[in-house]
């Protein structure tokens, strides 16, 4: 089969209508993610690639094109992004290797100096022979089952009984449209950066973004806890029809006592269970707060190729000065006059 690959241009309504049809889409797929990348940096763009086998479409893939300095990075997804999963959706049949082949010649022959790649499909590859480095890390993944009854069952009793507290306590988790949440998101979520000694690495237009593209689409879960009239916790859960995603949740330490976090995140399992998606992906692993919730640490695969020579080292380089660059920005940042705090809590919003 001759594989080749051109942009497509297509209104966003339609693409969700060409990507429906694929397995392997997520999320990350759909045109109300791809809005939302688009939205937090202007010098980004979307562009959609068709690959043809034989003239026949049999595979999409869309990708985020970044300037960086002289050079142009395309990433499908591109980190940085608070984007799990992307890379190409091909027909049943049709070699991902020789898609991968044709969308990497594509990409280099448009002026691309680097690319980045993240999706399941492509663990199972010859990364060596596609050229490909790999840069592993780990998610936690939960698997649900059918029953609220059996997701209970999967949770620590340990994790059980904070939940039991929180609602003897009187708090209750609220499913809201209310942009004030983002407000709330935030605040809480820069106390915890600060308690790491880390500045955000973004502001509260990134939030914002995933609430204004992601709620009129139904693809968004904006719960808050609540004591009282208090707002004690608050997180956004990007979701699919196979999985919902932990994007970022934090609470004031002053009520930590009453357990809200473990609250909320069981509530987002049961609101899963209920719509039938299978799966809770925490986005991020190594962390005692969510083993309690079941499931487990699983690879999580990011995969790059550099066309220019000496774009691998600078890409570890660039990894480890962002690090550094938080941390400073964090010391020398003036701590929020609220004293409180936020409990500490990983996402993929980075």
């Amino acid at each position: 089969m001759k594989i080749e690959v051109s942009p497509l241009r297509v209104a966003p309504g339609e693409w969700d209508n060409l990507v429906q049809r694929y397995e392997g889409k997520t999320l990350f797929h759909e045109s109300c993610w791809l809005a939302h990348v688009a939205s937090i940096n202007p010098r980004w763009r979307i562009e959609y690639l068709e690959v043809l086998g034989d003239g026949r479409r049999v595979g999409l893939m869309p990708v985020v094109l970044a300037r960086m300095a002289v050079l142009t990075v395309a990433g499908s997804p591109l980190p940085g992004t608070g984007t799990n999963y992307m890379g190409p959706l091909v027909e049943s049949g049709t070699s991902l290797s020789d898609v991968l082949v044709a969308i990497m010649r594509h990409l280099q022959k448009h002026g691309v100096a680097h690319v980045e790649l993240a999706h399941r499909t492509l663990d199972s590859l010859d990364h060596h022979a596609l050229g490909l480095e790999l840069h592993p890390g780990v998610t936690h993944l939960i698997p649900l089952p059918k029953s609220e009854e059996q997701a209970w069952a999967g949770v620590k009793g340990t994790c059980r009984n904070r939940v039991r507290k929180a609602e003897r306590a009187g708090l209750r988790v609220q499913l809201t449209s209310d942009p004030a949440i983002v407000g709330h998101f935030i605040e809480q979520y820069a106390e915890v950066y600060g308690k790491q000694g880390l500045a955000l690495p973004w502001g509260v237009e990134r939030p914002q973004s995933l609430f204004d593209h992601l709620l009129p689409a139904g693809r968004v879960w904006p719960l808050q806890v609540l004591h009282g009239d208090t707002v004690v916790a608050a997180g956004l859960f990007p979701f699919d029809e196979h999985a919902v995603y932990f994007w970022g949740a934090a609470s004031w330490l002053r009520y930590q006592q009453l357990c809200p976090n473990e609250l909320l995140h069981w509530t987002v399992m049961k609101m899963a269970v209920e719509r039938g998606i299978r799966e809770y992906n925490m986005c991020g692993g190594t962390s005692q707060f969510k083993d309690k919730f079941g499931g487990e640490d699983v690879p999580y695969l990011r995969m790059s190729r550099s066309f220019v020579p000496g774009l691998r080292a600078a890409r570890r380089f660039y990894s480890r000065l962002r690090l550094l660059g938080l941390r400073a920005r964090g010391a020398f940042a003036k701590a929020p006059d609220r004293g409180e705090t936020a409990e500490p809590q990983g996402d993929a919003a980075q």
